[in-house]
């Protein structure tokens, strides 16, 4: 008896493990048709809400699984929100699959609202857009990189007794995933067409970010940042890079950028350092190089030797030995060397061997909180006696508070940047002036 009350569980928990998705609390399809043929009973036509979300696979590979996670929870949240609100408190909300980036919503329709554009559907389909927009605009997800896409598409289930109801409910989800995925191809392709026409106008801007002497708080050179378009989806760099990425113009945007920092950098003073973010791709392209020499004319305030590339988006060299070759060549033209996100946990530290950096750049998820995190304290003490055997110097980024200050200090790293001393901006202060409490 105990042996067939144990089989019994345990096929309970395997199908349960089946249908329910415990990070979401959401079931599976499979395990709400009773429920989803119960709203015939309430009308004679269910809406259908396919939501999607785009490209999750890439998330997942960059920022690791739990970061995956907590985004399908806070869309699956989000959708929980609305039932009660605008959509009625009978309606199904579903995961196409445990674990699935695909969310559904089955809606019963009043008689008079019951068209293939029934106005309830359309309505939260916007609704639901809007709240998910609002959401990845948030400090938690809005550095984030590519950015999530969410497909969104409806279509109508029509009670009809010489069908059966579970082929209705799939035929009706796979007709609202195409209608979504039409809709995300139209803007898609609005998307890319706007790009284009930025990078054709050269429609960037470009702000400063001081690197301080930490023990000192002096300030001895500035980071470039690119920014597209303000209040445009482009405004964010990661957005604007993922994207040209699509239309296949990254090296082109990041010519520009490079062309249009050194333009600004013509305020600098003799002595600062500048410091230029640059992909693998186009450090490896002639044109690229070539082009970067010729924006240093006569008399430009800084030299070749205070020019500092960073290197970011290690993920898309192949060959780390004949990329640390292409390194050594604008090594050996004058400029030095960074890599950037070091201790992000898609980096790789192969590229610190074969690039021999001049300035190691620690990613700001090892920084914050690493006053209250000693894991965190020992990788920056390691990663300051790797760059002690090279001869190289460790940037903290991202430093936030007086305790992080302090902590990064006693793990080894001598220069950082960060909201305490001074945001991103247009103006530069002046080289060498104390950094007061900018962020703060």
């Amino acid at each position: 008896m105990k042996e067939s009350a144990g089989k019994l569980r345990t096929d309970y928990l395997r199908l349960k493990s089946a249908l329910y998705d415990p990070n979401t609390d959401l079931e599976a399809v499979p395990a709400v048709v009773e429920s989803v043929r119960a709203l015939f009973h309430h009308a004679r036509t269910i809406g259908v809400i396919h939501l999607e979300i785009d490209p999750l696979a890439r998330v997942e590979a960059v920022y690791g699984w739990q970061v995956l996670d907590r985004l399908l929870k806070a869309v699956a949240g989000e959708m929980l929100w609305l039932r009660g609100g605008s959509l009625p408190a009978e309606s199904v909300i579903t995961q196409h699959g445990v674990h699935a980036d695909r969310f559904l919503v089955f809606v019963p329709l009043p008689h008079h609202d019951q068209g293939p554009h029934a106005s309830l559907v359309v309505q939260t389909c916007a609704a639901l857009q809007d709240r998910l927009q609002s959401l990845f605009a948030g400090a938690d997800f809005k550095a984030m990189a590519p950015r999530p896409v969410f497909s969104i598409g409806s279509a109508t289930i029509t009670e009809n007794p010489f069908f059966r109801v579970e082929r209705q409910i799939y035929r009706g989800v796979e007709e609202a995933r195409h209608a979504g995925t039409r809709q995300e191809a139209q803007e898609r392709s609005r998307q890319h067409a706007e790009l284009k026409r930025i990078i054709r106008e050269q429609r960037i801007e470009i702000l400063f970010q001081p690197i301080l002497h930490l023990a000192t708080e002096r300030i001895i050179g500035y980071e470039a940042f690119t920014r597209g378009p303000r209040d445009s989806m482009f405004e964010s760099p990661g957005t604007l890079f993922e994207c040209s990425r699509e239309v296949g113009m990254s090296s082109e945007l990041d010519l520009i950028c490079q062309r249009a920092a050194l333009k600004q950098a013509r305020r600098l003073s003799a002595g600062d350092k500048l410091f230029l973010n640059a992909l693998p791709a186009s450090l490896l392209d002639p044109g690229f190089r070539e082009g970067l020499l010729a924006d240093l004319p006569k008399g430009f305030p800084i030299g070749r030797g205070d020019i500092v590339l960073e290197i970011a988006d290690r993920n898309s060299i192949d060959d780390f030995e004949a990329f640390g070759s292409e390194v050594s060549d604008l090594r050996a033209r004058g400029f030095r060397m960074s890599i950037d996100d070091v201790g992000k946990a898609s980096s790789s530290l192969e590229s610190l061997s074969e690039v021999h950096p001049d300035y190691i750049k620690v990613d700001n998820s090892l920084v914050r909180g690493i006053h209250k995190n000693l894991i965190k304290q020992e990788l920056l003490k390691s990663l300051c006696q790797v760059a002690r055997a090279m001869n190289a110097e460790v940037i903290a980024e991202g430093i936030e508070t007086r305790d992080e200050l302090e902590a990064v200090m006693r793990c080894g790293a001598a220069y950082g940047q960060g909201f305490l001393f001074y945001r991103p901006s247009r103006e530069l202060p002046a080289r060498g002036t104390a950094a007061g409490h900018q962020g703060m």
